[in-house]
């Protein structure tokens, strides 16, 4: 993503200027405060950084900074959704402070705050002032360097590991999950348990304690019954009394009366079948007296079962309900076998993903320990290239054990994440007797400076962010010089690239270049840019060279420019493909 345009109001001595970009290595250069510096702090700010109301210009209320880049890839633009940012086909990032202090950082002129605006700045340029480069102190982006450096295989072994560690992580979340569901419902399955063991021999069925009411009842009181059935049957059909034999006699005497009075007769017949179905009534009372027998041992049996449903009921709140909770017991012991059965099999998976993702992370380990020695060998000759003789480049490869980690074959468990078991450390060292020390405990400024051009320079990231120098020839002679502008513009070939400095040699090897200029006006010294070519980009170099333009300087200069353009075109044409280590 270039950097294109970067439009700078009422910073320091700059009032007003709009700095243009282009493409590959481009270099600003000037007078000693004129204001090359503040144009890297302001675009520093504008990606996120700091920025205070002492940055100001005197006289003014408030300050701001504009910069904008072109070629928004997939990637930033999802995250810029996620933000929330208005979309456009160019990204704009600003911000702006006022005297009292309150600021406002803006992309694509959506408020955002400025963790947001540092985030997706980082993403998009590498600002290195006097070696202060973040992202090249961060031990994340020194592991993400040695496996740039790598290539295809460290990448594809990388990719392969975050595979494996993300199904690792899944699996024992899911057991993790499993342990904490079953461990929460122990006592809900207790009690279920319990239930069982309680009702289940008591062979429950629906209604069944109203029908043993029942029974119990007609069992207290058999004896009655029976002597009211069999009172009934005597009454219906008892000898010489009985209300069948009575009312057959009668209708005798009626019967032969019937031919006289119709209705007579009609009452006659109708008198004998009530005969007939009181001898009936009597027969069925006999047999219902004769069925019913005093079962002592049946009415104790029932009544220790209702005593039984009793207690059911007391706790239960009817059989019924006791047999719903019976019903929902079984299922919850039926569910906790099932997940006993679960935990062990995600136990299985879970120990056999960690093997696998340690299997992976061991083939990554094997593979950046092969690509630090190599990558140590190729800075270290870029480093001495750039006037550091004795220079001597190191990466360290640590791992911190844990328990919980992966084993990598040596029976050893160490942390494991996405990016493999391997903490990566860059050291340097630059004195002939000196020890390789951390970057962010030993290294002068300058160093790191040309450090990161060495690591820029044999090292092609994907996607790449513009880098930025800040006094890159700090310290350096002519040679030195000359070779830091080769590797300048051999990066601006993938990357752009953009420098300030004093050298002509550096200067010339640009593709384009940045004039600032400081002047005397009223109400204070301004500072304004512009883009320089042709004669005036000679009488530039040619000040860089000796502060004044002679003709031996303009002609040096121009001379100096031809080479640069010459170096640049070779430098193309041996360009056929990406370099990586």
């Amino acid at each position: 993503m270039p950097l294109r345009e970067l439009r700078i109001s009422n910073i320091a001595v700059i009032a007003d200027a709009t700095v243009e970009f282009g493409d590959g290595f481009t270099v600003l250069t000037g007078e000693t405060g004129a204001g090359k510096s503040v144009c890297i702090n302001a675009l520093r700010a504008a990606l996120g950084g700091r920025m205070d109301s002492d940055m100001i210009r005197q006289g003014a209320d408030s300050a701001r900074v504009v910069a904008v880049f072109d070629e928004i890839s997939d990637i930033l633009r999802a995250r810029l959704a996620e933000l929330s940012v208005p979309e456009h086909d160019l990204l704009t990032m600003s911000r702006e402070v006022a005297r009292g202090g309150r600021t406002a950082c803006r992309i694509n002129g959506g408020l955002v705050s400025q963790s947001a605006l540092r985030e997706v700045g980082e993403t998009i340029i590498e600002v290195t002032s006097q070696g202060a480069s973040q992202r090249l102190l961060r031990q994340q982006w020194q592991r993400d360097t040695l496996d740039a450096a790598g290539g295809e295989g460290n990448r594809q072994a990388r990719q392969r590991v975050e595979t494996a560690v993300r199904a690792w992580r899944e699996t024992v979340a899911a057991l993790d999950q499993a342990q904490r569901a079953a461990s929460a419902d122990a006592e809900e399955i207790q009690r279920a348990r319990d239930c069982i063991a309680d009702l289940g021999p008591l062979e429950l069925r629906p209604g069944a304690d109203e029908d043993l009411q029942a029974e119990c009842v007609r069992l207290r009181h058999a004896a009655r019954i029976a002597e009211a059935a069999l009172g009934l049957a005597v009454a219906a059909s008892g000898e010489d009394h009985g209300g069948a034999d009575l009312l057959a006699e009668a209708a005798a005497r009626a019967a032969p009366l019937g031919g006289l009075d119709p209705a007579l007769h009609l009452l006659e017949e109708e008198a004998t079948d009530m005969v007939v179905r009181l001898r009936e009534l009597a027969l069925d009372a006999k047999r219902h007296a004769d069925a019913i027998s005093l079962d002592e041992p049946r009415l104790a049996l029932v009544e220790a079962r209702l005593d039984v449903l009793a207690r059911v009921t007391r706790r239960y709140g009817s059989a019924d309900a006791a047999l719903s909770e019976l019903e929902r017991a079984k299922e919850i012991a039926g569910g906790a076998a099932g997940g006993e059965d679960r935990i062990q099999r995600l136990e299985a998976a879970a120990a056999a993903s960690r093997v696998e993702a340690g299997r992976a992370a061991a083939v990554l380990r094997d593979a950046r320990a092969a690509t630090a020695r190599r990558l140590e060998r190729a800075v270290t000759v870029e480093l001495r290239g750039l006037e550091l003789p004795h220079a001597r480049f190191r990466v360290v490869i640590s791992r911190t054990p844990d328990s919980a980690g992966v084993d990598l074959g040596d029976g050893a468990r160490v942390r494991c994440g996405l990016a493999g078991v391997d903490e990566v450390e860059f050291r340097l060292a630059s004195g002939r007797d000196t020890v390789p020390r951390p970057l962010d405990d030993g290294p002068s400024g300058g160093e790191l400076s040309r450090l990161a051009l060495a690591l820029a320079s044999v090292v092609t990231e994907e996607a790449a962010p513009a880098l930025v120098l800040d006094e890159v020839d700090t310290g350096i002679g002519g040679e030195t010089a000359a070779r830091v502008g080769d590797v300048l513009a051999a990066i601006g070939e993938s990357r752009q690239v953009v420098a300030v400095t004093h050298r002509p040699e550096i200067a010339a090897r640009a593709q384009s270049h940045v004039l600032v200029t400081k002047r005397e006006i009223p109400g204070g010294p301004t500072a304004t840019t512009e883009c320089v070519d042709g004669e005036d980009r000679v009488v530039e170099v040619a000040r860089l060279m000796s502060g004044r333009t002679t003709h031996a300087a303009l002609t040096r200069a121009a001379e100096l420019l031809d080479e640069g353009r010459s170096r640049r075109e070779r430098g193309r044409r041996g360009t056929a493909a990406v370099r990586t280590m």
